[in-house]
């Protein structure tokens, strides 16, 4: 609507069409958008999306088993070790030219807010930290953790440098929650499981924590953080393209979860090109909340979290 703020805090970017079509090829539907910069600037400027959090997601434990399940099985003892230090090179590498290329087109337009992708599995804690500071001088704004792709709970103490850095530079952390890929055989529930977070906002209570998609399947451990944690928010991304279908939320529950969550701690996130923005944001203004709510979760709460 005229005058509305509208800020979205969750989507990816690719530099290439043929890029971005490879990394959604196994997506459940075949988006309409190849996810390069060009097109997210024109559905910002057609839905007056004042600012958008743009994150580079790079694969690195895909690609690393890709790479060795492709090494001969001839190598002998020292030519296997040189050729997995040689992928794990490439895999720094590959995240590195990834984050660098989102700092850039943050620095070229403004309107885009670069969060940067971390693999604490892959990085060593020195390394996080170098990353981490020459990122902020590229001008990241956040930083964006996969637990599912990545394979790491949210409290693993591998992560903890990265928190630590977040907090000490004010960066916000974006996390993937939810049930998203196949359980992992830990006893634990999905890597991405949001109650691991809770330590994480104990220990850094000055750390900006986004839980992404709203916890999907565990939404009582989302709510049960943000009753006890001021630090911990979520957004929407996933949860409100098929508002109504068979198996989704109705609008009247999706309201109760946002009121049980709190308002006041539900970002709009619509993880485009995957999924429309359009319909994240008519499903927003059509449910039944106070026009207060309503400003609060499309923008406002994002402006006052994200310090813009």
């Amino acid at each position: 609507m005229p005058g509305e703020l509208i800020i979205d805090v969750h989507t990816h970017v690719y530099r290439t069409p043929e890029i971005g079509r490879q990394a959604m090829e196994h997506a459940a539907h075949l988006p309409q958008w190849a996810g390069v910069i060009d097109e997210l600037r024109a559905l910002m400027h057609e839905l007056g999306i004042w600012r958008t959090v743009i994150a580079t997601a790079t694969p690195t434990q895909m690609m690393r088993e890709k790479a060795l399940a492709q090494l001969p099985a001839t190598l002998s003892g020292s030519e296997r070790e040189k050729a997995e230090s040689d992928i794990h090179t490439r895999m720094l590498q590959r995240l590195a030219h990834n984050n660098r290329w989102g700092c850039e087109v943050g620095r070229m337009h403004p309107e885009f807010l670069p969060f940067i992708n971390l693999d604490p599995v892959l990085l060593d804690a020195v390394t996080i930290r170098q990353t981490i500071r020459q990122a902020v001088a590229h001008g990241a704004r956040g930083i964006l953790l996969l637990p599912a792709l990545h394979g790491f709970y949210g409290n693993d103490r591998r992560a903890w440098p990265i928190y630590e850095m977040a907090q000490s530079f004010r960066l916000p952390i974006l996390a993937q929650t939810g049930d998203a890929g196949p359980m992992p055989p830990t006893g634990r529930g999905h890597w991405g499981r949001p109650r691991y977070f809770g330590d994480v906002a104990v220990s850094f209570p000055k750390l900006t924590l986004i839980l992404g998609h709203l916890g999907k399947g565990y939404e009582s451990e989302i709510a049960m953080l943000t009753r006890r944690y001021a630090n911990v928010y979520t957004e929407t991304s996933m949860r409100l393209s098929s508002l109504g279908e068979p198996g989704q939320w109705t609008p009247a529950e999706a309201v109760t979860w946002f009121r049980l969550i709190g308002v006041d701690r539900i970002l709009l996130g619509t993880k485009w090109p995957l999924f429309d923005p359009r319909r994240v944001i008519a499903a927003i203004r059509t449910l039944p909340l106070t026009p207060e709510e309503r400003v609060k979760i499309l923008g406002e709460n994002a402006r006052r979290v994200l310090q813009i």
